[in-house]
């Protein structure tokens, strides 16, 4: 004989005269919470006294009938399908709702709970259904009015993200079952936004969200959570090693979904994106923390290059933390005079003799002591902290040039590294005027170098500006040529005086004769449009005879000196230090 489950004789309780029938019909009625039984037709089996007079109807106007005559609306039909959509997924579906019941002036708002009744057998029967009155400072969460779907794409706004993935959280504990969360960010897509126009931008980004979609399961959710950041849950994908395979799987179908390029009114756009996965519970085991591990592994993804993703580690979680202090000492760096300027000399080719040098940052930390650049120049980059350091950067560099000149020693021209986003944010103009004004010095004894990719930002903006300070007598170069996007023409309309060859090209130059003929084009071109050549990166005295010999101007490296501080170069330039320019005979 079988033995009846509390899911299969809960339909008979309801209607027993037993003592648990007769307790459970007391406490229902007496609750303060509107209480409905549904079966899994959707036909309301019972209410309680408080359903009734939330939703404005008697007993015999529902009891008998089907639930969605609760939801007349279009508006509330759609977040039925949600709620049902949800409930054969994960089994719970929670939210508040406004819906527009006859009798009802006031358009009550209310708080559901609808969660599924499940038997031994593992087949729903039953759903029990929790109405209570929401109130505007209710957190729980607002699925039709303070959660919107995106209204360019039409997927899931990053509330409604983050209260669906809290529900794939509560039923992945449920189930014993691992979540995968991703974070997408599309590559340049500011750039794209920029030079194509709003309304391509937009388009881009709807052709992104159809294909993301594709890619994923029904009982999976994709959302817009950002400008250009979208977010994915996998739910119910396997445990350990599989849930990585799993994850890893969507992360490269979305790769190829996104490989093919964009035809965005005639121009064809080439998609690309970084991609951040974390895992529940193998990472974190609450929305809020998985979305942060999501966010440091699409960080790691971002610094490797176009089309990678990162899974989270906890070796990301040590190498973020160490990166937020250090921003955090950074942001009190130039204020407690830890930065400071040391000069790598320049020299003339033809004389041996220094001419100018190169302004190279230092961070000098009380504890931690010299910071490579590399570690934190990246850092004030992202956190716009790069504006105020190049402004400090370019006045003292003025101020260095000024006591040279008090010194009587020999003029020489100061080179200053801008970022792209001091083009962007700063008014460079002004910032570059204030500090000549400041310091008296003569304009053409500051160098202002700029990268291709900076230059390449904002054409236009970039020409006007540029114009305005060659117009001052500061002088111009182009850094790091031959690592950017630029061509012959686009270098014509900027008023460059230098040209600066990457040293990329000089490390294997002596046996590479790729690169000598492309150091030997530069050269070419740079003197055709009247600009001189500086080489980085010399260090040796063959290096030295190539170059020489394809009439490159002038050189900086460790074959005359490293960067040095301010005080070491003064003595350079007061002993006359000059390099040994001669031919030397191999061996």
């Amino acid at each position: 004989m079988k033995t009846k489950g509390p899911a299969n004789d809960l339909a008979e309780l309801l209607n027993g005269r037993s003592f648990e029938a007769v307790l459970l019909k007391v406490l229902l009625e007496n609750s303060r919470e509107g209480v409905a039984l549904v079966d899994w037709r959707g036909n309301i089996r019972r209410i309680n006294r408080a359903f009734a007079r939330m939703t404005h109807t008697i007993h015999e106007d529902l009891e008998g009938k089907n639930i969605i005559r609760l939801f007349p609306d279009s508006h509330d039909q759609g977040m039925l399908d949600e709620i049902l959509e949800i409930l054969w997924q994960d089994g719970y579906w929670s939210g508040s709702f406004a819906p527009q019941f006859p009798g009802d002036k006031q358009n009550s708002k209310l708080f559901l709970k609808v969660s599924a009744i499940l038997p031994a057998n593992g087949r729903v029967r039953f759903f029990l259904c929790q109405l209570s009155e929401s109130h505007t400072s209710d957190k729980q969460g607002d699925h039709l009015v303070k959660q919107p779907k995106d209204s360019l794409t039409q997927l899931a706004s990053r509330p409604l993200f983050v209260d669906r993935l809290e529900q794939a959280i509560a039923a992945a504990k449920r189930h014993n079952r691992s979540l995968g969360v991703l974070i997408l960010d599309l590559d340049r897509f500011k750039l794209i936004n920029d030079s194509l126009g709003f309304e391509l931008g937009d388009a881009m980004l709807k052709v992104v969200a159809e294909r993301l979609t594709r890619c994923l399961r029904t009982s999976d959710s994709v959302a817009r959570v950002g400008s250009d950041e979208f977010g994915m849950i996998l739910t119910d994908i396997d445990e350990g090693t599989g849930a990585i395979r799993n994850s890893g799987f969507v992360a490269r179908k979305i790769y190829e979904a996104l490989a093919e390029p964009a035809l965005l009114g005639s121009q064809e756009v080439e998609l690309s994106a970084a991609i951040g996965i974390t895992l529940f519970p193998q990472d974190a085991i609450t929305a809020e923390s998985l979305l942060k591990c999501a966010e440091t592994a699409l960080d790691h993804a971002r610094r490797r290059g176009r089309n990678n993703y990162q899974f989270f580690s906890s070796e990301m979680a040590e190498t973020a933390r160490k990166r937020f202090a250090l921003e955090s000492n950074l942001r009190h760096a130039q204020e407690k005079g830890e930065l400071r300027l040391y000069y790598q000399p320049q020299v003339d080719l033809e004389t041996g003799r220094v001419f100018g040098a190169e302004a190279l940052i230092r961070w000098f930390h009380p504890e931690k002591g010299l910071i490579s650049p590399a570690d934190f120049i990246p850092i004030a980059e992202e956190t716009g902290l790069i504006i105020s350091i190049g402004e400090w950067v370019i006045r003292t560099a003025c101020r260095q040039i000024a006591q040279w000149k008090e010194m009587e020693l020999p003029a020489i021209r100061i080179g200053v590294n801008l970022s792209a986003l001091q083009f962007q944010r700063q008014n460079l103009v002004a910032v570059i005027q204030d500090a000549l004004q400041e310091t008296g010095i003569d304009p053409a004894c500051l160098d202002l170098e700029i990268t291709e990719s900076a230059i390449m930002e904002d054409v236009k903006k970039t020409i006007t500006m540029l114009a305005q300070i060659s117009a001052m007598g500061v002088h111009l170069s182009i850094d790091d040529f031959g690592t950017g996007y630029s061509s012959l023409s686009q270098l014509r309309n900027f008023p460059f005086k230098t040209l600066k060859i990457d040293q990329s090209f000089i490390r294997s130059i002596v046996n590479n004769d790729g690169d000598k003929a492309i150091v030997n084009a530069i050269i070419a071109m740079a003197h055709s449009l009247n600009q001189k050549v500086i080489v980085e990166g010399l260090e040796t005295h063959d290096q030295l005879a190539i170059m020489k010999s394809l009439n490159c101007n002038h050189m900086q490296g460790f074959l005359f000196s490293a960067a040095v501080p301010a005080d070491e170069l003064t003595q350079m330039l007061r002993e006359g230090k000059s390099l040994d320019t001669l031919p030397r005979p191999k061996g």
